[in-house]
């Protein structure tokens, strides 16, 4: 699912996440650096996200969730 590079772990596109008030939805675009911007997609719509909030809690929650399912 991600690729290690010398200072951050590649986030491909199409990786899920969880949003507490837009529920689960997934990037549209992958993330190499904590200083970007990504597109994600919950519930058909596309919003841009600062990469570092998708990485230390969104994706975090999705995979928090799945441990519980």
């Amino acid at each position: 699912m991600t690729e290690k590079n010398a200072e951050f772990t590649v986030i491909p596109p199409t990786t899920k996440v969880l949003c507490p008030e837009k529920g689960k939805g997934w990037t549209l675009t992958g993330i190499t650096g904590l200083d970007e911007h990504t597109s994600v997609m919950f519930q058909g719509v596309r919003y841009t996200l600062p990469a570092k909030l998708i990485v230390e809690e969104l994706l975090p929650n999705y995979l928090e969730s799945q441990k519980n399912n």
